[in-house]
């Protein structure tokens, strides 16, 4: 695990569920390489934290990781995003026998118009290229990743498995009318405000650059203001592109439509999730979006682009698909939700909730990921 805390914004706050599932069927153990993990995580056997905070020291931290884990008995690791263990798994295989299942989803390849491919990004991909072809396997989801993951990194498809991500609908679930009141409260959003949540790093990828422009257009269309009804854009996240949405915001005209939060704790994701109008994803690019599954599982409609993999999560047939950097469309979808009777979009809610909790739940991705090893 490349990461867990507490109070971890990032999608590995989802991997407790999953290792939860899987102890249940296979022997686990669990090595986190960053944060604070607790004394101990349901159905894992053996949990170590990865010493060492200089580069050095991670190295060998990492490599000593290994030498304990293969002590213990165990001969299959299952990663995510971890280059530098990945690297010391691939140099330390001769010694120790063990298989490899790499985990990789999305295109990095995405860029925005002004930067540049600098030698530390070339030398990055390169690594990236090497190290897919070196392992066992490459895993990835969902089924549309399965053949550009396999061209990107040049790997043969009889080396591809697919693996879903997962979502805990128990966490992420919908609330009654009651307690979504109270929360709208608390978070200042007004009865007849119309929220519309965009959860997710602030990069040019994640198309946070239109925003501002899809706020506009939707704020203004004739039907939202003959409606009379007020739309406010709830922005949870940060990264890169969080000062240029700043500007943006603070423009007079959108002071009242655009909420930024920052970063949001993962564990107080499901309030913000539930007490939405509807959940947007402009995405320039993608791979296997927890953003989807976890505004699915809280009973929100979305609105999406067909980046990645996204289609496949939200199910053939889905009325609220745009092409991919299509503004136009997403104000469209957006505006036709809103239009949309509260009851019919409590349905679609609940269609889009059966849906995570069938396909994406933590017990069926653990027996995949089972079968797999």
């Amino acid at each position: 695990m490349p990461h867990l805390t507490d109070d971890e914004s990032e999608h590995f706050a989802h991997i407790p569920a999953l290792l939860a599932a899987l102890g249940r069927r296979t022997d686990v153990a669990a090595a986190v390489e960053r944060g604070t993990p607790p004394a101990r995580l349901a159905g894992v056997r053996l949990l170590l934290r990865v010493p060492g905070r200089s580069l050095i020291g991670r190295v060998l931290g990492t490599a000593l990781t290994v030498h304990r884990l293969s002590r213990a008995g165990y001969r299959t690791y299952f990663l995510r995003y971890s280059t530098l263990f990945l690297i010391v798994l691939i140099l330390t295989r001769p010694l120790y026998h063990h298989r490899i299942l790499l985990w990789r989803s999305g295109l990095p390849g995405v860029r925005a118009p002004e930067q540049r491919r600098t030698v530390r990004l070339r030398a990055h991909e390169l690594i990236n290229k090497i190290t897919a072809r070196l392992v066992h396997c490459l895993v990835t989801g969902p089924e549309t990743m399965v053949p550009l993951m396999a061209d990107m990194w040049g790997v043969p498809r009889h080396r591809m498995r697919l693996l879903y991500n997962d979502v805990d609908a128990g966490r992420f679930a919908p609330l009654e009318r009651v307690a979504r009141d109270k929360a709208r409260a608390q978070l200042g959003w007004a009865e007849d405000e119309f929220v519309v949540l965009f959860v997710h790093r602030l990069s040019y990828r994640k198309g946070v650059r239109l925003l501002a422009p899809l706020v506009d257009m939707v704020s203004d269309a004739p039907e939202a203001l003959a409606s009379g009804v007020r739309v406010r854009l709830v922005v949870a996240g940060d990264g890169p592109e969080r000062s240029r949405l700043e500007r943006e915001a603070a423009d007079p005209v959108r002071s009242s439509r655009m909420q930024l939060l920052g970063a949001v704790p993962n564990r107080d994701l499901p309030r913000l999730y539930a007490a939405a109008d509807a959940v947007v994803m402009p995405s320039y690019e993608e791979g296997f979006p927890r953003v989807l599954l976890e505004a699915m599982a809280s009973g929100t409609p979305v609105v999406t682009t067909d980046a990645g993999g996204s289609a496949d999560v939200v199910g053939t047939g889905y009325p609220y698909v745009a092409s991919v950097g299509d503004l136009d469309a997403l104000a469209g979808h957006l505006r036709s939700v809103m239009a949309t009777d509260p009851g019919q979009r409590h349905e679609l809610g609940q269609r889009l909730r059966h849906r995570a909790q069938s396909e994406f739940s933590p017990d069926r991705v653990a027996a995949m990921l089972h079968g797999l090893l």
